[in-house]
């Protein structure tokens, strides 16, 4: 989990190394979002013979809600950090928890307890001590990051939805990229940028990472209880701070620790009591 982590950090500094370097083409963030899902198609390919596995579902438009939200997500997350430090950004990203929960309450009948409204309460506290009262602090970019959370949000009930209809984890994860990159398609391809021999190779590192990152956070939750590796996954904070002030040389303000403390706690309270009704 600590490597699929360090992995997903990795993924958004190089969206953002691309984004506001200067370096190259004009890349945009629907471009990258779109190289993002078919890199990360093509390098399934090979996991996926290696497991002698056909690409089939049963189930195809229910893959492409959870793709259309988890595009949706990325690409609002990628012009979060285009525009504010990669640590705010990943932080506010981290209340995606609540708005899944909302989601499931919403449309998947779930119940929520006492303590899980309290988590949410708490949770979009820290959003709101990142971003600052009235979203100023950073304008537009912490909104980006909040709508970005609450499309991660919709694509985890999604996955929670799919996985209860029996296919495996590699083809949950293969399709959920095949048509992430067709989704993105549609809206990269008409404003395509030829990029740079470099940007080419940032682009395929950036599907390469996502994947990888991927695969292994299902690794490590077939390895472990859900409770005792998750908390390991907000190790992205550390290396997302880590990654901007060296590569970006972002200022971490006091008040994003403590933004950073309540939407943990918000995220380990839905955690531990996550499964439990009224």
């Amino acid at each position: 989990m600590l490597l699929a982590s360090a992995l997903f950090s990795t993924m958004n500094a190089l969206a953002k190394y691309m984004l506001v370097s200067g370096h190259g083409a004009a890349i945009g963030v629907l471009q990258i979002t779109f190289a993002r899902y078919v890199f990360g198609t093509l390098f399934l390919l090979p996991a996926l013979y290696a497991a002698n596995v056909l690409p089939r579902t049963a189930h195809p438009l229910k893959y492409a809600f959870r793709a259309g939200a988890g595009v949706a997500g990325v690409a609002l997350m990628f012009s979060a950090i285009a525009v504010i430090p990669l640590a705010n950004a990943t932080a506010i990203g981290f209340s995606s928890p609540i708005f899944a929960m909302l989601f499931a309450v919403l449309l998947l009948g779930e119940k929520a307890n006492r303590v899980r409204w309290l988590a949410a309460a708490v949770g979009f506290a820290g959003v709101i001590v990142i971003a600052g009262p009235d979203f100023s602090a950073f304008g537009t970019g912490s909104l980006f990051a909040v709508v970005a959370a609450l499309c991660m949000g919709a694509e985890i009930v999604a996955v929670k939805w799919l996985s209860r209809l029996g296919d495996r984890a590699i083809i949950m994860l293969f399709f959920g990229n095949l048509f992430g990159a067709l989704i993105a398609s549609l809206l990269a391809l008409p404003t395509w940028v030829w990029p740079e021999a470099e940007q080419w190779l940032l682009l395929a590192a950036t599907g390469l990472v996502a994947v990888a990152g991927q695969r292994l956070l299902l690794h490590a939750m077939a390895l472990a209880d859900a409770n005792f590796i998750a908390p390991f996954l907000y190790s992205s904070l550390l290396f997302s701070g880590l990654f901007g002030v060296i590569f970006f040389d972002e200022i971490l303000r006091p008040s994003l620790f403590l933004g950073i403390a309540l939407i943990v706690a918000s995220g380990l309270l839905l955690l531990r009591f996550g499964s439990q009704g009224d």
